[in-house]
């Protein structure tokens, strides 16, 4: 339910973005820093689930899963302001999220949906810009 997504997602991003960008999981980032990211990329982030619905015996649920996608760059031009890395994580942004919006993946019930998001962060040339996106699933007692 939450690896076969992840996996999903991941393809679903390698082949829309163009092929310097790197597509990274959280267990991928476990031991990234600030100095050693990898940029430009795309890092695919599980947030959390709710239970949308669940049958009266309990054996079967409907659960809404969001997902973060953040936008990585680094550009050190116009770094006091930080209007080059800004740039550059949105024209990345203008490809990640019309790739996800409305997208059904094969492990999902529905469509994936855009939502809020965090505010970007910036430091040292680095901007992080994240995308919020809801999907449904369903998982049932085996």
């Amino acid at each position: 339910m939450f690896v076969d997504l992840e996996n999903e997602i991941v393809a679903r991003l390698k082949e829309k973005v163009p092929a310097n960008v790197r597509v990274m999981t959280s267990a991928e980032l476990a031991s990234v820093t600030e100095g050693n990211q990898p940029t430009p990329a795309v890092h695919v982030i599980y947030r959390n689930y709710r239970v949308v619905e669940t049958r009266p015996d309990g054996k079967a649920a409907r659960i809404e899963q969001q997902w973060m996608l953040v936008v990585a760059v680094k550009n050190l031009r116009q770094m006091t302001s930080g209007d080059a890395a800004r740039s550059d994580a949105m024209e990345l942004a203008d490809i990640v999220a019309p790739t996800m919006m409305g997208w059904k993946a094969p492990a999902a019930a529905k469509p994936f949906k855009i939502t809020n998001a965090p505010a970007a962060a910036q430091g040292q040339g680095h901007y992080y810009l994240p995308l919020v996106f809801v999907t449904e699933t369903s998982v049932k007692a085996v």
